[in-house]
């Protein structure tokens, strides 16, 4: 049977603003600029004769990876809303994206697969959006690689501005627990991003941006504060930004040879980091 290559590209916060947090359900309510970057998983699909799906995991950052994960939660749905037409299928995925990283690897992965699906035929997109939510609140941002805003009500809107940088990525040795991350926030600030309104995002708005969730995570780790401020020293990055709920730092530049300069020296200096270049699709 024909083996499907996909990739699955990790998303970045550039901004992240907590807005509220509803006691009752105890979900906090959030608006984000995200985009995707060139750094990606990559996912091998193909059906099977086989009575139960199999998905293998393999790579570099593979290990630690829950039975209960992202993608198994999504072909469970999948098979109980019979929305698979019986078929079962094989999956391999090798992870590049770190786990507990904030760039939705597992989320992201669940989102190709489920874009894969809608492709094939098998949902239809109001299917396919009803499917994402359920999983993730961070699904439905992988379902396209283009540049978006997470709207507080959880509607998605596409942003037609190219974003242009390269990143460097740099992340510690530990990874964040997104669920203690945000039971620790109590940071809030006001609604920038409005859905009725034309999404007109300029330079100031991004580089000006901040990610509410950097309060906490820099409670709980304050190390990775004293890494932000390291990084911070470097005056050819036009910004430096933790992202998602961490622990990854990203630093945003203009100049891709001013980017390579860094990850030499950073690959030198923190050697308990994991560093990598990368750039915004």
């Amino acid at each position: 049977m024909k083996t499907h290559k996909l990739k699955s590209n990790a998303k970045i916060n550039i901004n992240l603003n907590i807005i509220g947090k509803s006691i009752s359900k105890k979900i906090h309510s959030i608006e984000s600029l995200v985009v995707f970057i060139a750094l990606s998983d990559l996912i091998n699909i193909q059906e099977t004769s086989n009575k139960s799906h199999e998905v293998i995991f393999k790579g570099r950052f593979f290990k630690g990876i829950p039975k209960k994960n992202t993608v198994i939660k999504l072909l469970n749905l999948l098979d109980k809303k019979k929305l698979l037409a019986k078929k079962k299928y094989k999956i391999v995925i090798k992870k590049n994206i770190p786990q507990k990283s904030g760039m939705g690897g597992g989320s992201m992965n669940a989102a190709t697969i489920l874009s894969f699906f809608f492709k094939k035929g098998l949902l239809n997109l109001k299917q396919t959006k009803i499917c994402a939510k359920k999983i993730s609140s961070d699904v439905i941002l992988g379902l396209t690689n283009k540049s978006k805003i997470l709207h507080t009500d959880g509607n998605v809107k596409e942003i037609k501005r190219k974003i242009k940088y390269t990143v460097l990525l740099v992340k510690p040795y530990y990874g964040c627990s997104t669920k203690e991350i945000f039971a620790m926030n109590k940071t809030f600030s006001k609604k920038q991003y409005f859905f009725n309104k034309k999404a007109n995002i300029h330079e100031h708005m991004i580089v000006q941006g901040k990610n509410d969730l950097e309060i906490s995570a820099f409670k709980k780790y304050p190390k990775l504060k004293i890494l932000k401020n390291k990084l911070l020293e470097n005056q050819k990055a036009e910004f430096v930004r933790m992202t998602g709920s961490g622990s990854t730092l990203v630093m945003y530049f203009k100049s891709k040879v001013s980017a390579k300069k860094a990850l030499k020296m950073y690959k030198r200096k923190l050697n308990k980091c994991w560093c990598i270049l990368s750039k915004i699709i």
